[in-house]
């Protein structure tokens, strides 16, 4: 499906779930960073404006995964270091993370944790391949599942339906949702992604980041191929370093991706061990 052309037809799926609006800090920062030069200095300002944003910003900032050993004391001299783009990331999860929050009825805490890690480990695959930025393929692993809280927020099945989807060996793990709910986490974190200014190619990323159909047909963009294509072995790796057994995503994505990565499955394995080496 054309994300574009059919985007009408996609708001028909919505089956009533709210978007959250894009907060006024991040309209605020995306309007400077449309700016022919950017000044990080402004851009530290609106962070610090946010006292609990800025906090939080600055624990991640510091945190070993980040830091690097390094002691941030300010917003500023975490652009410096991390970089806009880093930081931007940081600034977007947080955010997301307090409007998905708000109301939910079950804690959200391993799925954050397990946002996290996947963007991780994605920024690490995409550094070793050289398929894409690092700092691309790792806001594409923030952001990837970013509808999951929304459809749990207004499903109560929510959670035993991604579950069976999850089992699921021979059929796409969206039209699951679909069959069940009625829409899918990937198309309601397709419009909170346009709603919130992410970039397009990330948006249609998370529309289609369980249509693995994607690496054959090439419908969509390379760039869009290969943050699918890096966040499904994220997972994949994740999910055997917690001692996961069945990974059927994988097992469906693996020959596609892997053609997509320009790797062979040998290859892949080889990464796999490597990359499970590393997190260690």
């Amino acid at each position: 499906m054309n994300a574009v052309s059919d985007e009408g037809q996609l708001s028909l799926l919505l089956q009533g779930i709210d978007i959250p609006p894009c907060p006024a800090i991040l309209m605020d920062i995306d309007r400077e960073l449309r700016k022919e030069t950017v000044d990080q200095r402004e851009i530290a300002r609106l962070v610090a404006r946010d006292v609990g944003l800025s906090g939080q910003l600055m624990q991640l900032a510091n945190s070993p995964a980040l830091s690097g050993g390094r002691q941030f004391t300010s917003v500023i001299q975490a652009l410096n270091v991390l970089g806009t783009q880093q930081v931007l990331n940081l600034v977007i999860g947080q955010l997301l993370k307090v409007a998905m929050e708000e109301g939910q009825s079950v804690s959200l805490e391993r799925f954050w944790d397990s946002s996290a890690q996947t963007a991780r480990v994605s920024a690490e695959i995409a550094r070793r391949l050289r398929c894409m930025r690092p700092d691309v393929a790792y806001t594409f692993g923030l952001f990837h599942d970013c509808g999951i809280p929304l459809i749990m927020k207004r499903f109560p099945q929510a959670k035993s339906v991604l579950a069976l989807a999850n089992g699921e060996e021979f059929h796409n793990f969206s039209a699951v949702e679909e069959a069940h709910l009625g829409t899918s986490h990937a198309i309601v974190g397709y419009f909170l992604a346009k709603r919130w200014n992410l970039p397009d190619f990330v948006a249609e990323a998370i529309l289609h980041h369980h249509d693995y159909v994607v690496f054959e047909d090439k419908l969509c963009s390379e760039p869009v191929r290969n943050a699918i294509a890096v966040c499904v072995l994220a997972e994949h790796v994740i999910r055997l370093q917690h001692g996961g057994l069945a990974d059927m995503e994988w097992v469906k994505a693996a020959p596609g991706a892997a053609s997509q990565l320009g790797i062979s499955l040998v290859e892949v394995d080889d990464l796999i061990e490597d990359l499970l080496d590393w997190l260690h």
